[in-house]
């Protein structure tokens, strides 16, 4: 068994426990030990796509196939379109490479399209959520060094988001156990992200962190998942936030923030996990030895703007006792 593999059991075990109501106030610690167990691995290869023009072309061709149609009768309630399963395969394959004219404007948007306008099959649906949400492209190069491999991670989180939504407000088409095994791959994930960069010169938007808000947002509005559940994926969120070593500058924080605030005014188990981790950011910089390398004194700026963020909310959108309490420790982090 691999180290990835290990953790992935711990998660999935550490999920059950509380389900079974057998860990809440260390659930933040018992993940961090599993985090800091996987050691950093050297950087290797990032295979990328190599069909863009391609890809790009077919993207195009569809374009006007729909524009085609939506002309000739605008009031139509039934779009006679169908994209191929191979073509759907190739365009999806374009949310990892490195040009914004392949990934970004490209397949994103074209999927984006096709999602929202209920272009898909049912099974093309479900095809694309399994593969989004598979090692292979949630985890690519996750524990080296920056890397391209960033944008197939990122990317695939965010369609995933868009299934996500697709699947709560119009015809379901993910089974429990599709949407259980989503649930325990984006909270590993967002345990596990460590690159923060924002927009990245020529190649545009990564933005994983906006993306795992965007992915948890979705989640948490699923009314049938239980409340055990739901704290799972909130702490796992907090976990890797506080591990993160990156400096988040593009609004990453301030949607994370919003999205776990959110959450925390829906029922009190949220709230105090909440303020409970705070308090537990707090006691880190009391009881650790005073930050002397970069990694350690962002951690200590991401855990402040952190609190700044939730400063800026509205009262009414979080928990009394969570903007009692930053109102209370501002001075000390800022």
């Amino acid at each position: 068994m691999t180290e990835f593999e290990k953790l992935k059991q711990e998660f999935v075990a550490l999920r059950q426990k509380v389900r079974d109501g057998n860990v809440f106030q260390s659930l933040g610690n018992l993940m961090a030990e599993a985090l800091r167990e996987m050691p950093p691995k050297q950087a290797t290869e990032v295979i990328l796509p190599v069909d863009g023009e391609y890809a790009l072309q077919r993207i195009q061709e569809y374009t006007h196939q729909l524009d085609l149609i939506a002309e000739a009768d605008p009031d139509t309630q039934h779009i006679d379109f169908h994209i191929t399963d191979t073509d759907l395969h190739v365009i999806t394959e374009q949310l990892a490479n490195p040009q914004p004219q392949y990934r970004d404007t490209g397949a994103f948007f074209f999927l984006s399209d096709m999602v929202q306008n209920d272009l898909l099959a049912p099974e093309q649906l479900r095809w694309l959520a399994e593969y989004l949400s598979s090692d292979e492209q949630l985890f690519s190069h996750i524990l080296e060094p920056h890397n391209d491999g960033i944008y197939r991670r990122s990317f695939s989180v965010m369609i995933l988001s868009l299934l996500l939504y697709a699947n709560r407000v119009k015809q379901p088409f993910l089974s429990d156990g599709q949407l259980d095994d989503m649930i325990d791959q984006i909270a590993l994930y967002a345990a596990l992200e460590r690159d923060g960069r924002g927009f990245i010169g020529q190649n545009g938007w990564a933005h994983a962190f906006t993306h795992i808000g965007n992915a948890a947002a979705e989640i948490f509005l699923m009314p049938q998942l239980m409340r055990a559940d739901k704290l799972f994926l909130m702490s796992a969120m907090l976990a890797g936030f506080r591990e993160l070593s990156d400096p988040l500058t593009f609004g990453e924080t301030g949607r994370l923030v919003e999205v776990l605030s959110k959450l925390a005014k829906q029922h009190a188990l949220y709230s105090d996990y909440m303020l409970l981790t705070l308090k537990n950011w707090r006691k880190d910089l009391v009881t650790q030895t005073p930050p002397k390398t970069q990694a350690r004194w962002q951690q200590f700026y991401n855990r402040s703007q952190f609190f700044h963020e939730i400063i800026m909310l509205s009262p009414s959108d979080v928990p009394k006792a969570i903007t009692d309490y930053v109102n209370e420790t501002k001075n000390y982090l800022s």
